[in-house]
């Protein structure tokens, strides 16, 4: 399930998506991170979690019977860290954990890739390399006058490594691996519990959500885009992370208001 881009109608139609319905106790719910539950910060390892908002999730598993996901991009460790204590099933790099400590062949070509992506991060000030047990990207929202010159840098790396894909997501340019995406991850948690026979929904701001936002409409559930990017696949909108909380808060209650009254 590829995302491509909106037509210019189907743009400014997305830009006009209503306001997703109450979360509903029988759906199964899949959260982004980054742009969607928390807001984004220059250094990803500053995102944490609020009070207000660590109370809300830890309520909404309870009321949807725990089939509350959390699916991201991060890895594994990250969103532990970020996470910790809450009772949340949590899909890491974008549904590719672990493929390349299960591959030898990808990981050579996740480090040749690495190589390069350092050399151009050098050269770009502003830029920087994360790597990831199975994926390596390069952030430059401190660069993002430069878009168009490290995409001409890194594009050309996809067709020398056929196990990998280019995602082109907010200010990161990522090599993840290919037949993992968070549509792919979605559908496989679908046939588990508690997530099993209910109605899926993907909440997600970047254009890697869009997987999630199709995977959950060929389920019968539905994507909700948040943030004004212009979405191709999802079928509701909330403003900003701060919507996103006061949508759960009419659902479980919202734990800041309790503590002051």
């Amino acid at each position: 399930m590829p995302y491509t881009t909106p037509t210019s109608a189907a743009s400014a139609a997305s830009h006009r998506l209503p306001r997703p319905p109450c979360v509903a106790t029988d759906w199964a719910l899949f959260l982004d991170l980054d742009g969607t539950l928390c807001g984004y910060r220059d250094d990803p390892a500053d995102v944490a979690l609020t009070p207000r908002l660590r109370g809300l999730l830890s309520g909404l598993a309870a009321r949807l019977d725990g089939a509350v996901c959390i699916l991201s991009g991060r890895s594994a460790a990250d969103l532990q860290r970020v996470l910790a204590g809450l009772p949340l099933p949590q899909i890491a790099e974008h549904g590719g954990a672990g493929v390349a400590a299960r591959d030898a062949a990808y990981r050579a070509q996740l480090d040749a890739v690495e190589a390069v992506l350092r050399a151009i991060a050098t050269a770009y000030p502003g830029t920087w390399v994360e790597r990831k047990p199975s994926s390596c990207v390069l952030h430059y929202r401190a660069a993002a006058d430069h878009a168009e010159c490290l995409e001409s840098a890194v594009t050309p790396l996809l067709p020398l490594h056929a196990g990998l894909r280019l995602l082109r997501g907010l200010f990161v340019y990522e090599f993840a691996a290919r037949g993992h995406d968070k549509g792919t991850a979605l559908s496989a948690q679908m046939q588990r519990a508690p997530f099993a026979g209910r109605m899926p929904v993907a909440v997600g701001d970047d254009v890697t959500d869009e997987d999630a936002f199709a995977a959950a409409a060929a389920l019968r559930g539905f994507g909700v885009a948040v943030g004004p990017r212009a979405s191709a696949a999802a079928r509701f909108r909330l403003a900003d992370a701060d919507a996103v909380a006061d949508w759960i808060a009419a659902l479980v209650g919202d734990p800041a208001a309790t503590a002051r009254s």
